[in-house]
């Protein structure tokens, strides 16, 4: 008889192929060996304390070794993983004995830059979350003047190109150009009506916009008044850490300058918070780049910008359009 090494079926005596798999058969089968592939649970090192233990299973994760675990019970202490990740760990300890007794200075025998690693590490996490926040567009507030400017700009755009193209319409209308068959006037005409009609829509949105201008600038300036009493280059000094990176006294410092003008401001847009904050925290860096008090310039007082008259003379922003 014959067998098929692949699907084991078994064939008459001529056979020679299976027609299944397409392979030759074989006169009898090889039992195939059976391995036991579930992992198991050994010993790496005894660490001293938990420190030792806790960087080193840090650092095994790190690298890509999913099974390393700290086991902390009454009796023992002590860094296990999967017998079939020990290679990979002997790797990343090279030297290290399975089972062997570390102390912190032992672990940094075996791996002398691991603190650089771990540094490295913290440095990504932390420039990816900082890049995050800054790339977080849809939280940034729009202030009520800028606001104001790009809606009466595109009011203003749409009602002029509604204009020259109703003109050129009427050039052709009356013969003076020749461009345009009836049909194309007629779908002409109604698109740009519709542009007056979005343009003037748009300047509306501006004017009632516009009444709230002069009531955020006012309370803007008494904003940066408080930031400029409470909030001065002395109190961020007390709050920056030397010793920390630059995304880390950045995240701490914003957090409290937005949790103090929280309170003080709690009606305030949340998003108008984080920009005051950001702009607060600029500032000092720019000014602890001077040398000596003297060289600081003076801050600038705040000084809004008159928002635009009315070509009337009575204005009331509560009557109806």
């Amino acid at each position: 008889m014959a067998w098929c090494p692949k699907c084991k079926n078994e064939y008459r005596e001529g056979v020679t192929v299976c027609p299944d798999c397409e392979i030759e058969l074989v006169d009898e089968l090889v039992e195939e060996e059976e391995f036991d592939a579930e992992p198991k649970p050994v010993i790496f090192m005894e660490p001293e304390d938990t420190e030792v233990g806790e960087k080193v299973v840090n650092y095994l994760r790190m690298n890509g070794v999913a099974s390393g675990a700290l086991l902390n019970d009454e009796d023992r202490l002590a860094v296990i993983v999967a017998d079939l990740e020990l290679d990979t760990c002997e790797q990343l300890f090279p030297g290290i004995e399975v089972g062997e007794h570390v102390d912190i200075d032992r672990l940094y025998e075996l791996v002398p830059d691991i603190e650089d690693q771990f540094d490295e590490v913290e440095n990504e996490k932390a420039e990816k979350e900082f890049s995050e926040l800054r790339a977080e567009a849809s939280t940034v507030y729009v202030k009520k003047r800028d606001k104001y400017a790009d809606l009466k700009f595109s009011g203003y755009s749409f009602i002029g190109f509604g204009v020259i193209g109703i003109a050129i319409v009427a050039l052709n209308l009356f013969g003076i150009i020749n461009l345009f068959n009836i049909y194309s006037m007629i779908v002409m005409t109604l698109v740009f009506v519709v542009f007056f009609i979005i343009g003037f829509a748009t300047l509306h949105r501006a004017s009632l916009v516009k009444e709230s201008v002069a009531v955020e600038d006012e309370f803007t300036a008494q904003l940066e008044q408080w930031i400029k009493d409470n909030l001065g280059d002395e109190v961020i000094d007390e709050w920056y850490d030397e010793n920390k990176q630059d995304q880390e006294n950045y995240f701490e410092i914003h957090d409290r300058l937005c949790q103090m003008m929280q309170d003080e401001f709690p009606n305030i847009h949340p998003s108008y918070i984080e920009e005051l904050a950001e702009e607060r925290y600029n500032s000092y860096l720019e000014r602890s780049g001077f040398e000596s008090p003297e060289d600081v310039p003076e801050e600038e007082e705040f000084t809004p910008d008159a928002v635009e008259e009315d070509d009337t003379e009575d204005d009331n922003p509560f009557e109806e359009v």
